[in-house]
């Protein structure tokens, strides 16, 4: 089967959290689109940027549960998500060749980051496959997560994709920390962090991306 690499961006105006993606970098985003595209490509692998509104809950990131439809995984064999804030460097392996079947594809926390005293990932690489997505997609509700909101009114779309895997007890492959790291660019997977992509546009990361994309385009 084919392999496919997403990445959602839909504009944030109007949502009720808007707020929350306010650190977002327009360059960051071109950057990220065309090395994850590259990326795709010479890894012979399928790309697609989701636009459109799905999932409809509290701001854009929460789209990242569409993946749990089932068409994804009917479709591909797996389905890597990146969020548009990630840059994939043309030189890194293929990730591909390190995904597992039967699980839930996760990276490492570099900083050992706990969640209910387990190991915490960041939710903006992941890699998903039928195997994970039967046993996931049943814990997957509005209703428990307006709930979890009444309880954390921080509440986030990382936070809930970790409980989910822990309620839903499915098994977990966890990535070196490289796949995903923060605005390292010697990772495999450079990980734009908050509003330092914003307050500070020349981070190595990006320096490094622009140089890359300048010669790619």
């Amino acid at each position: 089967m084919k392999n496919l690499i997403v990445q959602i961006s839909i504009n944030k105006k109007g949502w009720e959290e808007e707020h929350r993606l306010d650190s977002q970098s327009d360059e960051v985003l071109r950057l990220s689109h065309i090395l994850v595209k590259h990326y795709a490509k010479i890894n012979n692998v399928e790309y697609k940027l989701i636009t459109e509104p799905k999932v409809n809950f509290k701001h854009p990131t929460w789209e990242r549960f569409q993946l749990f439809d089932n068409y994804w995984t009917e479709e591909y064999e797996h389905v890597l998500y990146l969020d548009t804030d990630v840059f994939t460097w043309p030189k890194s392996p293929n990730i591909f060749k390190y995904l597992s079947n039967d699980s839930f594809n996760v990276v490492t926390n570099y900083y050992n980051k706990q969640f209910n005293n387990r190991p915490m990932f960041n939710a903006g690489v992941f890699a998903l496959n039928k195997v994970s997505r039967d046993i996931m997609q049943k814990y997957i509700s509005k209703k428990i997560w307006i709930d979890h909101f009444k309880n954390d009114p921080l509440w986030e779309d990382s936070k809930e994709l970790n409980l989910l895997t822990q309620v839903s007890n499915v098994k977990l492959n966890w990535l070196d920390h490289r796949w995903n790291r923060k605005n390292k660019p010697d990772a495999y997977f450079s990980h734009l962090y908050g509003i330092l992509k914003k307050t500070n546009p020349n981070l190595p990361s990006i320096v490094l991306a622009r140089e890359i994309v300048k010669k790619l385009t």
